[in-house]
Parts: structure tokens; sequence; C-alpha cells
């Protein structure tokens, strides 16, 4: 018998492959496989009083591809890890380290979606709010979709803004200026690029991003958590969403229905917006975005891919044998 073999991709890997074409071009796949409903997701999340874990498993025909991430979290110590197999036969592909994973994912595809609604040939100025690292990978890909003439970040904490403008403002080239309000980060912002960890309550009103003509707001994604205030969806020019549960998880969505009435039939998904012809709107266009497991899977598989063309990567037996049923 034969034993399949599977890549084994470190967090050395992850980061010497994770190229803006790989990231962006798995963001554009992962859409597409989205709005055509041809996948099966599902997930499990469990936890005692030490220790929480959470299983998010996808299939994807088009891909023939099988897999899950898993991520378990004591106290501040998380590691994460993404297992990948072929649909059609069972048989082990991958195992993924997972770390970078979530934070590319969902900054490929706000760059995807905001890089569709900006002007052939524009430059534009970035406000971002947050200085974590969604916000850093989310510039970092915003960079790689449109070109960023300006930026101004805002944290509440003076020393992590300044170390976001120094550390990306070197590896982009591009000026980064910290500022000390939210307001002064997107005044004169053609992309609000919202990155927080959504811990408190909401902060953006529709008056405070109605001269922003592209919002992408990625830091909420549970019922507990809210960056814009219902306002800002009801009044929206548009809504794109990168996936159907975006339209009843996040809080800032679930403000929006019970307080200002928002019809979540208006909202579009990312892979259906990506085939209309890019449009100018009278009005903020706000993506909103929550991750999903797909988004993860794609991303790994795009990975493993390069990989494969590299030499990038080392190979192993695979542990879980084989039983034939009857």
């Amino acid at each position: 018998m034969t034993v399949p073999q599977m890549l084994l991709l470190d967090e050395h890997d992850v980061d010497a492959l994770t190229t803006p074409a790989v990231a962006l071009g798995a963001a554009r796949r992962t859409a597409e496989i989205v709005a055509s409903g041809d996948l099966t997701t599902d997930r499990v999340q469990v936890g005692d009083e030490l220790i929480w874990s959470r299983f998010l498993v996808g299939i994807l025909p088009p891909l023939d591809l099988l897999g899950y991430k898993q991520f378990h979290r004591v106290e501040k110590r998380v590691r994460y890890t993404l297992h990948l197999f072929r649909r059609s036969t069972g048989d082990p592909m991958a195992m993924v380290d997972g770390r970078r994973i979530t934070s590319l994912r969902t900054a490929a595809t706000a760059a995807v979606a905001v890089g569709h609604q900006v002007a052939p040939g524009a430059t534009v100025r970035v406000g971002v709010v947050g200085s974590g690292e969604e916000a850093k990978e989310g510039l970092r890909m915003l960079a790689g979709t449109a070109s960023v003439d300006a930026v101004r970040v805002f944290s509440p904490t003076q020393a992590n803004r300044d170390t976001y403008a120094a550390q990306l403002g070197d590896e982009l080239g591009v000026p980064i200026e910290p500022v000390t309000t939210v307001a002064a980060a997107l005044c004169a912002a053609d992309v609000a690029y919202i990155a927080t960890s959504a811990a408190g309550k909401p902060f953006l009103a529709f008056d405070d991003l109605a001269h922003v003509p592209i919002v992408a707001a990625i830091g909420s994604t549970r019922p507990d958590q809210r960056e814009l205030k219902g306002d800002v969806l009801a009044r929206a020019a548009r809504v794109v969403v990168d996936c159907t549960d975006a339209l009843r998880e996040p809080g800032d969505v679930v403000d929006a229905v019970e307080g200002h009435s928002f019809d979540v039939k208006r909202a579009v998904l990312l892979g259906e917006e990506l085939t209309a012809p890019r449009a100018d709107h009278p009005g903020p266009v706000v993506f909103k975005s929550i991750g999903s497991v797909e988004q993860d899977l794609v991303l790994a598989h795009h990975l493993v891919e390069a990989a494969v063309q590299s030499g990038r990567g080392r190979t192993a037996d695979a542990v879980a044998s084989l039983r034939n049923m009857r």
C-alpha cells in the first residue's frame, strides 16, 4: 500500500509564500465560490474553565477540497492550524500554520472589495482606525490592489499608532501620519479601513463617514461586537458583504436591522459585486466582513500550490491510516 504524503508549511513558509498576488488571488477565488453557493461549511466550539477551542470545517467541490481550521486559546496563548484533504479521495494534502491566515484572508478580501470600487488609475488616501495585526495586514493588501498615495492612522495608544506609521511607512514606501482622533484619520480619506477590537460601543455614525466613498469595516464579527452605528449600513449607498453570515452575526448589522430597519436584501455578496461593472455611487459603499472558513481554506490551498511550485515546505507520510469500510 502506498502511503500518501502531505506537505507541511510552518510559519516561516507562510511568511515567505504570502505575496499580495497569492492572497488577493485566493480572495477573488473564494468570492466566486461563495457567490456560486457550491460549498458546505459548519463549525463547532468547545471550552472549559481553562481552554477554548473552535473548529471551522468546509467542503469546496470547485477545488476538490475538504479541510478545517482549528484554533485553541489558553489565557493569551493561541495556536492555529489548517488541515487540507482531497475531497475526491479523502487523502491528506497539507498541514499549514494558521497564525497569519486569519488576518491575511480578511485583509485580502477587503482589499479586493475596495479595489473593485476604485476608478482605474486613481490614487487613494486611506484612513486607518486601528493599529493591530488586522490593520497592518489590511494596509499591506490595500497597497497591493490600489495605488495608495497617503495614509493617516488612529489608535488610542500613541505608541501603537507611532509604531504602525513607522513600520508600514518604511515597508510600503507610503507616507503615514499618526493622528490623535478618528475624525482626523478620516477627514480627507478616499478609503476608510476600520479594524479595531470592536469591544466597546459603536463609535462611527453615518455622518462620520458620509464623505468617505469606500468604507471597509472588518473588526466586528460577533453579535457582541460593534464598530459601526446602525445608521451606517441603513444609509449607505451600497452594502457589500463577504458571506451570508455577515448579514446576521455581527453586532453592527444587528443594530442596523433592529434599530434602523436595514433591509439585508439590499446587500450583495462580494462575488456578485465583482462580476458587475464598477460604478460611482452617491454615497459611501460599505464593505462588511466577518471572515469565513472558506477564505481560510482557499488561501491555504493557494499557499500549498505556491509551495509546490517553489519547492518550499517539507513532506511527511500522512499519519491517518486508511480503513476500507464495507
